[in-house]
């Protein structure tokens, strides 16, 4: 059985916790790591034992933080949007979506519930195979890619690129404004999901000086006392 097999590669290095999330009108059996912080110990004992033996420290751009191991607030926020719209309005296919930096897989797997093609794409491979799992009952229109979006390009472009809390670190806005030019459908739009960072204040007159449009939402969820924001973007032709 693909859910106990995927399991079991799961658990043989993390633990891990399932619960049901009501989102919308879905709920969503969604597993996840037990305890994020712990992973983050591991990576940095991990990286402290490198320094060590070796004398040498990797940079923020070669050390991987497992950030994909926390269920962030802006994925269920995004989610949360994708709920109150119809994503199949008007269309006569079922609108083809990237999740990227998809953590565990919540916001793609509320997509591909509500009849979206979707891709999830993410550096990390332990993320990737979470997002497998949790997006099992809709396997028949969902597929995982590992990608760094600094350097790799998809062969097809998507109506709908999602991203979770990917603004936080300011140097990569360099790599995601290229990379969602290449990948986003004629008329296709940008949705991000996002906490409410400095850094994200800062960045909507930073897209917009870029050529792009850009819609900005509020949207409340139970984790928070205060609504994530959302950026709907589209290229300006």
């Amino acid at each position: 059985m693909e859910r106990q097999r995927l399991l079991c590669r799961i658990g043989r290095r993390f633990a891990t916790a399932t619960q049901t999330l009501r989102i919308g009108p879905l709920e969503i059996p969604f597993t996840r790591v037990a305890d994020p912080n712990r992973v983050l110990d591991e990576v940095a004992n991990a990286e402290d034992r490198r320094e060590k033996l070796g004398g040498e420290r990797h940079n923020g751009d070669e050390l991987h933080l497992p950030y994909w191991a926390e269920l962030w607030d802006s994925a269920y926020g995004l989610a949360s949007f994708l709920t109150s719209r119809s994503t199949e309005a008007s269309r006569d296919r079922p609108p083809e979506v990237l999740d990227l930096g998809c953590g565990m897989g919540l916001t793609g797997t509320v997509a591909a519930a509500t009849g979206c093609r979707v891709t999830f794409a993410d550096l990390e491979p332990p993320a990737l195979l979470f997002a497998r799992l949790n997006s099992l009952p809709y396997r028949d229109r969902v597929r995982t890619r590992r990608l760094n979006w600094r350097t790799d390009t998809l062969a097809r472009r998507f109506d709908l690129i999602l991203g979770a809390d990917i603004l936080y670190e300011r140097p990569q806005w360099d790599f995601l404004d290229p990379f969602w030019r290449n990948h986003l459908a004629p008329n296709g739009s940008v949705l991000l999901g996002e906490p409410g960072r400095p850094a994200g204040d800062a960045f909507p007159d930073w897209i917009i000086g870029l050529g792009w449009r850009l819609t900005q939402h509020e949207q409340p969820v139970p984790t928070r006392p205060t609504p994530i924001r959302l950026f709907e973007l589209q290229f300006a032709q």
